[in-house]
């Protein structure tokens, strides 16, 4: 619920900001003119449509979710892969996931972890899910892995980061 209520709250105030950036614009466009104004909007605007720097999140050089790579997929060690989905945890409107890449050894037939990766879905308004690492371990049956996802939560507020909370997810992976 803390979720729904920070995302309203952001909105709200976004809102809120857009009004007194206009109600700004008038009275500077009353008080020092036309090209004065134009100005002061061209620096809101310049702040506004600056992306803030998630590169954390993303692979170098590109829009993806950043994804940890154990082996390469074109390893002629792998013969086929596959791809499981595992919700983390599960919070009113937000929702945590782990996606497992996973393919057989050619040699010994053991399932092994090429590829993972986290992210959040829902209504994010307000936060922002950044994971750190993930770790997987094998476990004695073929078609279980363990896992540890640790990452943080950055409570946001217009943009700033008011409080960043820590996650860990431990649980163990159930292969297909």
């Amino acid at each position: 619920m803390i979720y729904f209520i920070w995302g309203i709250l952001n909105i709200g105030l976004f809102i809120y900001f857009i009004v007194v950036c206009f109600k700004a614009t008038k009275l500077i466009r009353e008080e020092l003119g036309l090209f004065s104004s134009i100005v002061f909007v061209l620096g809101l605007l310049s702040f506004l449509g600056q992306s803030y720097n998630n590169n954390i999140k993303k692979e170098p050089n590109s829009s993806s979710i950043k994804t940890w790579k154990y082996i390469s997929e074109d390893s002629s060690k792998i013969l086929d892969s596959n791809l499981i989905s595992i919700e983390l945890e599960r919070i009113f409107v937000v929702q945590y996931d782990l996606g497992i890449k996973y393919g057989q050894d050619k040699l010994t037939q053991k399932n092994i972890p090429i590829s993972a990766y986290s992210s959040a879905k829902g209504f994010i308004s307000g936060t922002n899910w950044v994971p750190k690492s993930i770790i997987f371990n094998q476990t004695e049956d073929n078609y279980q892995f363990e896992y540890i996802v640790d990452g943080v939560v950055e409570w946001k507020l217009l943009g700033f980061i008011i409080y960043v909370q820590s996650k860990e997810y431990r649980g163990k992976a159930i292969l297909k």
